[in-house]
This record gives C-alpha cells, sequence and structure tokens, in this order.
C-alpha cells in the first residue's frame, strides 16, 4: 500500500517509522495543520532519519500530490480538528481513512459515520487501536451481560501530562452499560497505557488488566486497520477489524 500519515506526534512518529522500517508498505508523504511548521520538510528529518524524499504537505495543498503519489490510505494521528477537515478530502479523491485520534463529540461521530457510508471511500474509526484493548472490552462486554448483580470499576494509568479522563476509559464504561461506571485516572511518570477493569460479587472478584508497553502497539494496529480497509468502502470500526481477523484465523 501507498500510505500517507498525518500527524508526527509520538504515535504518528512510531508508525511512519515502522512503515520504513518494518513492512512491505511504502509511506509517500505526510500531511500537517496549516500552522505547522513541519510543511515542506522531509519526514526522514523528522525522525532522525536519513532523508529519504517523502515531504510533509499542508492538507490545504495537498489534493492532488494524494492522487499523483496514488496513496491509497492515510492513517490520522494528528487531532479531531485536523481529522474533521481530511473526511471531506478523503470523500472527494476517494482516499481510504484510518482515524486514530480521540475526543469526538456524539454529534462528531455521527457525522463520521454518515461521510463513510456514502460508499467514494472507505473509514475506520480507530480510537483503540491494540488488539489487546479491544478484545478487553469484548470481554468485559460479555462479563457485564452474564453477571449483573456484579458491580464494575474501571482505573486507569497513563503519563502526568496526559488529559482525563481517557476516551478508552469512557467506551469500556460504555460497554459495561451500567450507567456511570467509576472510573479512577492516575497520572505518575511515564505510562504509555493501563486500563483495569473489576467485577466484583459479595463472594468474589474479576480483574482485568490490559498495558501497552510501547506505542509501537498502537502503530501495529493502525496498519492492521489499513489493511483491513484496502478494497473496501464504507465505515467500520475496529471490532470489524477484530471481527475479521478472527474470521481469517478459523478458516
Amino acid at each position: 500500500m501507498n500510505i500517507a500519515v498525518c500527524g508526527l506526534g509520538r504515535a504518528g512518529k512510531e508508525l511512519a517509522r515502522k512503515i520504513v522500517l518494518e513492512t512491505e508498505n511504502d509511506l509517500v508523504m505526510g500531511l500537517c495543520r496549516e500552522e505547522s511548521r513541519t510543511a515542506g520538510m522531509d519526514i526522514g528529518e523528522l525522525m532522525g532519519m536519513p532523508k529519504f524524499s517523502c515531504n510533509m504537505w499542508k492538507i490545504s495543498e495537498c489534493e492532488q500530490v494524494l492522487l499523483d503519489k496514488k496513496v491509497d490510505v492515510i492513517i490520522d494521528f494528528s487531532g479531531k480538528s485536523t481529522s474533521l477537515e481530511l473526511v471531506p478530502l478523503c470523500e472527494r479523491v476517494g482516499i481510504n481513512l484510518v482515524i486514530c485520534t480521540t475526543n469526538f463529540t456524539e454529534e462528531e461521530k455521527k457525522y463520521l459515520c454518515e461521510m463513510g457510508q456514502k460508499s467514494t471511500f472507505g473509514l475506520v474509526y480507530a480510537p483503540n487501536l491494540t488488539l489487546g484493548i479491544n478484545l478487553l472490552m469484548e470481554f468485559v462486554e460479555k462479563l457485564s451481560k452474564i453477571l449483573p448483580e456484579f458491580d464494575f470499576e474501571i482505573v486507569e494509568r497513563h503519563r502526568r501530562d496526559k488529559p482525563r479522563v481517557t476516551t478508552t476509559a469512557k467506551l469500556i464504561s460504555k460497554v459495561i452499560d451500567r450507567g456511570e461506571t467509576p472510573i479512577s485516572s492516575i497520572r505518575t511518570g511515564g505510562y504509555v497505557g493501563i486500563h483495569e477493569v473489576t467485577a466484583a460479587s459479595e463472594e468474589e472478584r474479576i480483574t482485568i488488566e490490559h498495558e501497552s508497553f510501547s506505542r509501537q502497539a498502537f502503530a501495529k494496529g493502525a496498519l492492521m486497520a489499513a489493511q483491513f480497509l484496502y478494497g473496501k468502502k464504507g465505515f467500520y470500526e475496529m471490532k470489524d477489524v477484530i471481527k475479521n481477523l478472527e474470521s481469517r484465523l478459523e478458516n
């Protein structure tokens, strides 16, 4: 696949590095906000690697470049305002989009779904990228249905400057579907991300924990979503990517 990456923060750089060094895919361009100082720079230079003629482009100036470079998918690790700019762009040019950003309102999520369903391009909405966290949510949802007498609590740990509360914790609460599930947010040190769910009754307790050791887990999930989307159109979520993986393993 020919891949463009939007947003070269911690996770975006990890993704770009993985594409270049560990996959058969091609990183052909980067995208950035209008006010970004990275416009025109070589991605290799931004990652502390040798230059490899792969430049950053402002979203407002990239439409024809996307077509010229035959981009198959844009993987977005920017921020929601930038993501919302990418959606109509991808609809116009027919290029698939994996959105890895968070904090969308319910109305904005509805907009993403409606745009993805227009069938001119494929869109994966993936605020939770890792296989492990998606499997945790699937298991917790089953626990909540099977064990109605159990109480649930969520504890999440992240680096000290991570905003509270994470979208992932809110989504775990949503699949538990018990109203306002208690969420404790701990902000210390350099945690990449830990989510722990405890279900307890008067007689027993179940605790499930997922920890990301490295942002490589996010990069791996993003590439899995992009590969799943190849040749598809419509709106999808990471649960669809996981189901597709399960189906392939069963056959």
